[in-house]
């Protein structure tokens, strides 16, 4: 059931409206719990229903094991053992349903070479947003075992916590000490939740159905054909996934974050106008924010984090991201895009001392807005052309399409519907004007507020007529989902 569908508009008022009729208690029984964890139970399933069971074996594993580290808290070696049992339970699931295909083709590959017989592997079918509910069952378990959270005892909290229907396939991944108070207190049905949070939600269809579904057409033609497109071409195709993907997540943790806020749940913010930050390392805290922090505490820190010698941090960086580039998907194209950013990191950090004395000798403080626009740019730049390695169906595709930036070879694009993508860039254009003002500390919801109501109306009305009339209703699923 996505969130752009018929399906969820009929789902979504039932799921609010039977939810604020329960009552939050019925002497030991909290009906309105139980309810939200049924209804994010059929949500999970109406898209594989029999994948519903990895939810339950990931929610007892890291419940009975969280449960069992705070009762052997002074017994090292026991803890420690549930510890790794639950650490390989959970990471194994990732490996089987995610790494499987991956491996199976690297290890055929090099048995060829020393004329081994070919391994037959099976076929898996990914569970939707396996690496999300996963990673946040994860970060849990291993705050329980770092004794910074105290283990759930309640199974049906803990069981709504993991498969909370907003953002359970695409996030945000929330840590267990915001959301599960939030899910155990009772709450109430507020207009100002419903005019947030139904906000909230239109701007996020909009960005997802009339700016990414728009864009993809141009985008998926250029990376699904890479040999046919050359120089302009390549270079537009790269742009509009750049903004395709960046309004297709954005636009889904939108709905999510509008979803939970009129059940009175606020779930973190995922986005932060990105595409405007001035380094690589901005960019970085301000894109999918919750899965950045969650490999800063469970990776990066570990690792020794900053505090460190240059070269090991160096290595400390690579070592995440190219982690994070595996956690993307199972193929080499979302390594190297890893790599890449943490080769952006480092070179950031190592260039500093230089652009620091060019600015001083340029005296580019005096005038900040044209540095801060080049380095912008530069950023915005270096970003884009790292989707080419994360979008492109293989490795070879991926060189293929850099090389090809720089051909001058005429293409044909009669069979790309022009107008939806010049309705898209439009909208783009209208959505980057809105975070260039939120940018400048002035964010676009106080402005929404403070107009005269029927403004307000006249905009909302727009916003929804843009998404009948103009929205790609034939790309429907979510760029995240297959994570």
């Amino acid at each position: 059931m996505l969130f752009n569908s018929i399906e969820f508009l009929l789902f979504f008022p039932c799921v609010v409206l039977i939810y604020f009729i329960l009552p939050h208690k019925l002497g030991r029984l909290s009906p309105r719990r139980d309810f939200l964890l049924i209804a994010s139970c059929f949500f999970y399933m109406s898209f594989i229903p029999k994948y519903m069971l990895i939810l339950i074996f990931t929610t007892v594993v890291d419940y009975t094991g969280a449960r069992l580290i705070e009762k052997w808290r002074e017994r090292p070696k026991a803890k420690t053992a549930v510890f790794v049992i639950g650490l390989a339970c959970n990471v194994g699931l990732l490996v089987y349903f995610k790494y499987l295909g991956v491996i199976g083709d690297t290890i055929n590959f090099f048995g060829h070479m020393i004329s081994l017989k070919t391994i037959v592997f099976p076929e898996v079918v990914l569970p939707i947003g396996i690496s999300f509910h996963t990673f946040q069952s994860m970060g849990y378990f291993i705050d329980t075992y770092r004794g910074k959270e105290k283990a759930e005892k309640n199974f049906l909290d803990f069981a709504l916590f993991l498969m909370f229907f907003p953002q359970l396939v695409a996030g945000p991944i929330e840590r267990s000490s915001n959301l599960i108070p939030q899910l155990k207190a009772k709450h109430t049905l507020k207009a100002e939740n419903i005019s947030a949070g139904g906000r909230k939600m239109l701007w996020g269809m909009f960005k997802k159905v009339v700016v990414a579904d728009n864009l993809a057409l141009f985008a998926d033609a250029v990376f699904d054909a890479p040999d046919k497109y050359a120089g302009l071409g390549v270079l537009i195709g790269v742009l509009c996934f750049t903004v395709q993907i960046y309004c297709d997540f954005s636009g889904y943790s939108d709905i999510a974050v509008g979803c939970a806020k009129i059940l009175d749940i606020d779930l973190m913010k995922n986005f932060d106008t990105p595409y405007f930050s001035r380094s690589v390392p901005e960019f970085w805290r301000r894109w999918h924010i919750s899965l950045s922090t969650w490999f800063r505490d469970y990776v990066y820190i570990p690792l020794g984090g900053n505090r460190v010698k240059k070269p090991r941090w160096m290595f400390n960086q690579l070592v995440t991201f190219t982690v994070s580039g595996v956690w993307h998907g199972a193929g080499y194209t979302y390594v190297i895009w890893g790599f890449l950013n943490g080769v952006y990191i480092c070179l950031s950090r190592l260039l500093k001392p230089i652009r620091d004395k060019v600015s001083e000798a340029l005296r580019l403080e005096k005038i900040p807005f044209l540095p801060n626009l080049f380095r912008t740019a530069v950023t915005f730049t270096m970003i884009s052309f790292s989707w080419i390695f994360f979008r492109a169906n293989t490795v070879s595709d991926s060189f293929l399409l850099c090389g090809r930036l720089f051909s001058s070879t005429a293409m044909d694009f009669s069979a790309i519907p022009v107008l939806r993508v010049w309705v898209a860039l439009g909208a783009a254009a209208l959505l980057f004007a809105a975070e260039l003002i939120h940018n400048f500390g002035k964010p676009i919801t106080a402005f929404a507020v403070r107009m005269p109501h029927l403004v307000r109306i006249v905009c909302y009305a727009l916003l929804v007529s843009s998404i009948i009339l103009f929205g790609a209703y034939d790309n429907k699923a979510f760029i995240y989902f297959q994570f």
